[in-house]
């Protein structure tokens, strides 16, 4: 399936598009307010978002979409590193008959602002200790209370992105091995440059920016060329102005991405009708040990 197995109305792209413009104003907006947010709570915030409207949704013109949600957890499963946060399974059908599918892989990283010391977001001896960690012991909680002010300029850098490191390895030879292109999803602020103080200010209702920036999507083989032209060295973590701070066309808002790209069918993995037909399809979707953590699938159902 190298085309659309059929024309989608623009009504129904729109549907799908303003759905994930809101998923990206929100996780936008809480970077912005909250600095210090961890990746995971922003990919749990996606996927909350878009658990509101798990259920088919008819239009006027008889055709339905269905958006469903599923949180597999957090484990490693390629190797000791996961390939992507997030897949994205768009399944075309007609009078219900799945005529062709469509797969994507988000692998997610978030900027960090300019004051952070770490490399990412959970430690393993977070994992250790589990619910402990949430009581802190007197100085930590002066640290956490402590007033300061975060930024995010052009030199902030995706800290858990390490150019060269294992993990980005290891996602550049998923796709040399499975033909499946990984993307990169990016999350940002709003816009930048910005700046949050925190403590935040519990009663406050100043309107925050417009979305300028917010979350962007690369191809990973693009990625990679690009920070091989920067002169990136092992282990550096690229910065926003290498990698999103690009006006290149090969740089997409997430929202643009899954309507117009995936939905579309110019990025992502063309794939068959049937897990069991299909080893990629089986690979991704149907494997507990499966390369992501979340899955979402849309279904567009042309009417007969």
């Amino acid at each position: 399936m190298s085309t659309l197995p059929f024309a989608i109305p623009d009504h129904v792209v729109d549907w799908v598009r303003d759905i994930f413009e809101q998923v990206n104003q929100r996780s936008s907006a809480t970077l912005s307010r909250i600095p210090t947010t961890w990746e995971t709570t922003l990919d749990h915030s996606l996927i909350g978002h878009l658990a509101e409207f798990s259920a088919p949704f008819r239009f006027a013109s008889n055709w339905v979409v269905n958006l469903d949600t599923h949180f597999i957890g957090g484990g490693r499963y390629w190797g000791s590193w996961e390939i992507a946060d997030i897949g994205l399974l768009i399944v075309f059908r007609r009078s219900g008959h799945v005529i062709g599918t469509k797969l994507a892989l988000l692998q997610s990283k978030r900027l960090y602002h300019e004051e952070a010391d770490v490399e990412h977001d959970i430690h393993r001896l977070d994992y250790m200790i589990g619910f402990g960690r949430l009581l802190e012991s007197d100085s930590e909680y002066r640290s956490v209370v402590k007033p300061r002010t975060f930024h995010f300029t052009e030199r902030s850098k995706y800290q858990a992105l390490e150019y060269g490191g294992k993990q980005y390895k290891a996602v550049l030879d998923y796709t040399a091995m499975h033909g499946i292109p990984v993307h990169y999803q990016l999350y940002n602020p709003l816009t930048v440059p910005s700046a949050a103080d925190l403590p935040a200010v519990a009663d406050n209702d100043a309107p925050l920016p417009e979305l300028r920036i917010g979350s962007r999507v690369v191809n990973a083989a693009t990625l990679d060329a690009r920070l091989q032209r920067a002169g990136l060295a092992n282990a550096e973590r690229p910065s926003f102005s290498q990698i999103a701070g690009s006006t290149d066309d090969d740089f997409w808002t997430l929202h643009n991405f899954v309507a117009d790209l995936v939905l579309g069918c110019k990025e992502g993995y063309l794939a068959g009708t049937s897990p069991m037909d299909d080893e990629a399809l089986f690979t991704v979707f149907n494997r507990r040990s499966g390369p992501i953590s979340a899955a979402i699938s849309i279904s567009i159902d042309a009417p007969g």
